[in-house]
């Protein structure tokens, strides 16, 4: 619901990343009013900085850490533990 508010009615744009990812998908970053949805999404505390791949955002998951925003506000598992937790069978 927040990205739908935050969208609203504006145009976005995407720019593609020069490189695509280990499964050869491609990586961009989009932006309404040339604010980054990404950035938007990790400093609201609904989206996370994997750092095994990222080191973009950091402060922004640092500041919604802080105050407590989002999913900060819960106890969770990081989806990549979660994901590898699935994987071995532990859940």
């Amino acid at each position: 619901i927040i990205l739908i508010e935050k969208i609203n009615n504006n145009i976005v744009s995407c720019i593609k990343e020069d490189e695509a990812d280990q499964y050869n998908r491609i990586l961009a970053e989009c932006f309404v009013k040339e604010e980054s949805l990404s950035k938007y999404l990790v400093k609201s505390g609904y989206a996370f900085v994997y750092r095994k791949y990222s080191k973009k955002f950091i402060d922004d998951e640092e500041y919604a850490k802080v105050k407590k925003l989002g999913l900060w506000q819960t106890k969770f598992e990081f989806p990549w533990v979660f994901r590898e937790n699935v994987r071995k069978g532990n859940f």
